[in-house]
């Protein structure tokens, strides 16, 4: 499954990126410990008053993302790999969210905390733009491929959908702390639509992946769990997390059909 066409300096400044970001994207979350100041990522992301902040077990799905993109990186920057077109369609786009994230971290950190709502929403975007189109491109791509580069699709579609659910958290604080103009329990139903929306739309585009449908399914499932068993309760935003979950399986298993179809 190698390209017989002749490696360029893009190719090895593509690979080089790509493992290079995959190895300090995660490791950004923890300059505050190294630096001695700044807050930690891990406590915003868990402890904010937003009613679309999931049980705290939901956040551990990012040791299974960092270890997977890892792997995923070191497969693609071997030497067999360096002129597979696959690889030069996705890429950049993984570079550049991982650069993203690596910006995301900073600004939750060490921003001023009146910019830091605006700053994260706002780099938090394009970063989940470029996941997702590296996710659907590994997708249409890596099926009939070998193990290695349908890995490669599976650890980018899993960070692809945690993001992809993960973005809406951030612009709900801005929704509800900074614009105000909707009450909290209105701003949160109408993110999980948006959120529900995008997730389907990547989803039929993505031909199904499961890989990126699961993290989803896990976050609004704690989501629920959360607004239902703890004390910040909501059963409009439980309900609202649970008829997501419906939509996702729905467009998942519509998208799969399809493409069997097809």
């Amino acid at each position: 499954m190698t390209s017989h066409s002749t490696a360029s300096a893009a190719d090895y400044a593509r690979q080089s990126a790509v493992l290079t970001l995959a190895i300090f994207y995660p490791l950004s979350n923890a300059l505050p410990n190294v630096l001695g100041y700044g807050r930690q990522v891990g406590d915003q992301s868990a402890a904010g008053p937003e009613l679309l902040v999931p049980y705290e077990l939901a956040f551990s799905i990012w040791g299974p993302i960092f270890l997977a993109t890892l792997v995923a990186a070191v497969i693609q920057a071997l030497p067999s790999r360096r002129t597979m077109a696959i690889h030069r369609r996705t890429g950049w786009w993984w570079a550049a969210a991982m650069a993203l994230s690596c910006a995301w971290s900073i600004a939750e950190s060490f921003s001023p905390l009146a910019l830091r709502g605006w700053l994260t929403a706002l780099i938090f975007t394009p970063y989940v733009i470029a996941i997702c189109v590296a996710m659907r491109r590994f997708s249409l791509e890596a099926r009939g491929r070998d193990l290695a580069e349908r890995f490669c699709s599976a650890a980018v579609a899993l960070y692809a959908g945690w993001t992809s659910l993960a973005v809406f958290i951030n612009w709900d604080r801005i929704f509800t702390e900074e614009l105000g103009l909707l009450t909290p329990t209105t701003n949160a139903i109408a993110l999980l639509a948006a959120a529900a929306g995008w997730i389907c739309w990547n989803l039929h585009r993505a031909k199904g992946n499961a890989f990126y449908a699961f993290p989803t399914i896990w976050g609004l499932g704690l989501l629920a769990y959360d607004r239902l068993a703890t004390d910040d309760r909501s059963q409009l935003i439980a309900g609202a997390a649970i008829i997501g979950i419906a939509l996702i399986l729905i467009a998942h298993l519509g998208a799969r059909r399809h493409h069997r179809a097809n």
